[in-house]
């Protein structure tokens, strides 16, 4: 859940209450009116009730808005192609070899070193053979230099040379064309943390853009700044401009991405909120799957990423096909263009909306107006101020940081499973689908507690033992890897609701910001989990499987939230769940 990245900062919007900005007021009154006795208001939850909770005018809208949501998938997928790792070998100076009778699988015997790795013999990718042979001294047969060369006697140095790549699975990589292999492996982690480094500073720096400036401009502006860096990625000269340009691909995607899920959210009734929010997620994993196709057919990284950026041109186009959102609007007062947003929806609706739409009259005295100066200012050291609400957001903290470590550490690893990677890559978006289905399913029947506990203890199970399945049983390690892969997606949903029924209503909204926060942690640290597979293969997938069985324990120290009245102060926050047993008294 393309936990997209932004998965985590947008879907804060789906658990707001209603607060009434819908409704706000505004000195305008229609002709006859008395300004300084009445204030008027567009009321965009009568608006909706006309036009339908979800009605054809949020459809058309939502269906484009969904698909700039979906082809996040493409520059943050991407990177399993573009990173791709060869098989490779050593260069070695086939001058010094060429009066040598042999063949070429000969001449690999006598210049790369087998070395055992996962319990089997290979050949060596970082180190070949030195031979200290004087001018002429090379022998006339593959037989008379082994020898006298005997394979105790040879001395083992590093590739000094370059290396050779097997181009028959891509004919170009960032890999390849940079040589980040063996002791500069590690930049092919940093690359994709940087990423998710992007993915922070666009959450940062997104949201509060969008609340000044509108949804509509600054989803145009950041979509432009994502395909202007990501036509300059496809011609990176060198690894250093490849993440910049990712990083700045990543904080645009993370904008655009917020940007147009706050869009959906406030376009659609509150009941509808939810399903809305499902159903981007299905196009998210659907892209997801088709990345895997394009992938498939272009196997030049420089023309992957242009494919890949090519279609936000169109999505550009969506200035002239998409209006700011009515509430924004009506938020900063601009009531008029509001209005006239609202007219034409009405025209598309193919309903009359009615003048008390934009004529809804309140007596002054019905208007509530309260000092803010008398309202309390929360922060996030408010999620800390009491025991047990102190324990419950560590715990939920590290739920968060679990969720995202293994989601885009299977995501990001899926070329490491046995069998087609295009195949496995494919499988694990569709696999999606479902997982987002069945986790609201297990809520509504189940409640959260239970669900997550018992989906994140599976799916760690399912993650250790995946490795360990023996080699020529492939079709099991991948099948287990997805099973794992499905549970993590499920969980990326439970933990958000349940997150948001947790923490008190006056310090809700910071502690999923802090939580969003928090799990990018596990997504600058993925990539360098899937590092240690070099050492030993499953060790990725033993820290995958131990931190979500461990997260999934930890669940059961937080009370159920299903069915009760969710905490409006720090003081509820604290006694919540009183009766279940799990809180201090003191």
């Amino acid at each position: 859940m393309v936990q997209v990245p932004y998965r985590d900062k947008a879907q804060q919007n789906m658990a707001e209450p209603e607060r009434g900005e819908e409704a706000l007021v505004f000195g305008n009154a229609p002709p006859g009116g008395d300004k300084d006795d009445v204030q008027f208001k567009v009321n965009y939850d009568l608006a909706l009730k006309c036009l339908g909770g979800f009605g054809p005018w949020q459809k058309r809208i939502f269906f484009l808005l969904c698909l700039p949501i979906a082809i996040n998938t493409f520059p943050l997928f991407a990177i399993v192609f573009i990173a791709f790792e060869p098989d490779f070998h050593c260069r070695v100076p086939e001058a010094s070899f060429s009066g040598l009778n042999a063949t070429p699988a000969e001449l690999l015997n006598v210049t790369i070193p087998w070395e055992l790795r996962d319990g089997e013999w290979k050949r060596s990718q970082c180190k070949r053979y030195s031979y200290n042979l004087p001018n002429g001294a090379l022998y006339a047969t593959y037989r008379d230099f082994v020898e006298a060369h005997p394979v105790a006697n040879r001395t083992q140095i590093k590739c000094d040379q370059g290396y050779d790549y097997d181009t028959s699975e891509y004919k170009s990589t960032v890999v390849a064309d940079w040589d980040l292999v063996c002791d500069n492996s590690w930049k092919v982690s940093m690359a994709k943390s940087v990423w998710f480094a992007g993915f922070m500073v666009g959450a940062l720096f997104g949201g509060h853009a969008a609340d000044r400036w509108g949804r509509r401009p600054v989803l145009l502006a950041s979509l432009v700044g994502c395909y202007v860096a990501g036509i300059a990625c496809a011609f990176s000269p060198n690894y250093i401009a490849f993440i910049a340009f990712r990083f700045f691909i990543a904080a645009s995607t993370m904008v655009y991405s917020l940007a147009a899920f706050v869009m959906t959210q406030e376009l659609v009734s509150a009941d509808k909120r939810s399903f809305v929010g499902m159903v981007i997620w299905i196009f998210f994993a659907l892209a997801y799957s088709l990345l895997a196709g394009i992938a498939y057919f272009i196997r030049t990284w420089m023309w992957l990423q242009i494919a890949i950026t090519m279609p936000i041109l169109f999505f550009i186009s969506f200035w002239w096909l998409i209006p700011e959102s009515p509430r924004w609007l009506i938020s900063r007062n601009r009531y008029k263009e509001a209005a006239a947003i609202l007219r034409k929806a009405a025209e598309v609706a193919k309903v009359t909306m009615p003048e008390e739409v934009f004529y809804d009259a309140i007596p002054l005295t019905q208007v509530e107006e309260k000092n803010p100066n008398e309202k309390k200012l929360y922060t996030f050291v408010d999620l800390f101020s009491t025991p047990n609400l102190r324990k419950w957001t560590i715990n939920i903290f590290f739920n968060w940081i679990v969720n995202t470590l293994v989601y885009y550490g299977i995501s990001l690893n899926t070329s490491a499973l046995s069998g087609n990677m295009y195949l496995n890559f494919a499988l694990s978006g569709l696999v999606e689908i479902p997982a987002y289905l069945i986790s609201i399913l297990l809520l509504n029947k189940f409640g959260r507690r239970w669900p997550l506990c018992l989906l994140l203890l599976f799916g760690g199970v399912a993650c250790i033992v995946a490795f360990f399945i023996p080699k020529h049983l492939g079709w099991m390690t991948t099948t287990l890897a997805m099973t794992g892969k499905f549970c993590i997606t499920a969980t990326f949903g439970i933990i958000y609701i349940f997150s948001a029924e947790i923490f008190p209503t006056v310090v809700r909204q910071i502690g999923i910001g802090m939580s969003s926060m928090s799990a990018r942690v596990g997504g600058i640290a993925a990539p360098f989990v899937n590092l240690l597979g070099r050492h030993w293969a499953p060790m990725p997938y033993v820290i995958f499987g131990g931190a979500s069985i461990a997260a999934g324990l930890l669940v059961l120290l937080l009370p159920e939230t299903a069915g009760r009245k969710l905490p409006g102060t720090i003081d509820e926050g604290e006694n919540f769940a009183k009766e279940e047993g799990i809180v201090d008294e003191d």
